[in-house]
């Protein structure tokens, strides 16, 4: 009977509840992988049909609230003012909260991808800017998700670089799951 695995057991099972719930830091990651699936799927709009300042649909509007409520649980809820807003407008939102989400991670690993992927987030605004000087903004932000050395890249492949990166942050975060 001491060979039992119940043998060692002190009191109760935990319950199922407590044992499904995910710590802070799953969260924090499930957040940051959601925001920059939403921030890729806005960018493509913008590609496809190279409208920047057309209104965002219904449905992301709707993603975007329902992860800006869930990262400003416990905080007063302010109803953020998304009617009318534009694709762009809710991407830079979107790249805010994905800042703030990598750059203060408690357990943060100094994986060189990370960084350069928050550095090119950074970088975020020289896909909507016409001005000369952005091109090498975009450049820089290609080379850095990319390591692409062309100095002429466009927008439409800074913006493919940062969707694909968006698309792959989830191996960034969870690393370990690739291997296993």
């Amino acid at each position: 009977m001491s060979n039992s695995p119940n043998a060692r057991r002190i009191g109760e099972p935990l319950p199922w509840e407590s044992l499904a719930r995910p710590d802070p830091e799953q969260c924090q990651r499930f957040l940051a992988e959601s925001l920059s699936l939403l921030l890729a799927d806005l960018l493509r709009s913008v590609l496809s049909d190279a409208s920047p300042a057309a209104p965002a649909e219904e449905s992301a509007v709707e993603r975007y609230r329902s992860l800006a409520d869930t990262l400003a649980d416990g905080e007063s809820r302010r109803r953020a003012n998304t009617a009318g807003i534009t694709r762009v407008g809710l991407a830079k939102r979107c790249v805010t909260w994905l800042k703030l989400l990598l750059t203060a991670a408690p357990n943060a690993q100094s994986v060189t991808a990370m960084r350069e992927f928050v550095d090119a987030l950074g970088l975020f605004p020289a896909l909507f800017d016409s001005e000369p000087s952005a091109r090498s903004r975009r450049a820089r932000l290609t080379w850095l998700l990319t390591h692409d050395r062309r100095l002429d890249a466009s927008t439409r492949e800074a913006a493919t670089a940062l969707i694909e990166a968006c698309e792959h942050l989830g191996a960034l975060l969870w690393p370990d799951a690739e291997t296993a």
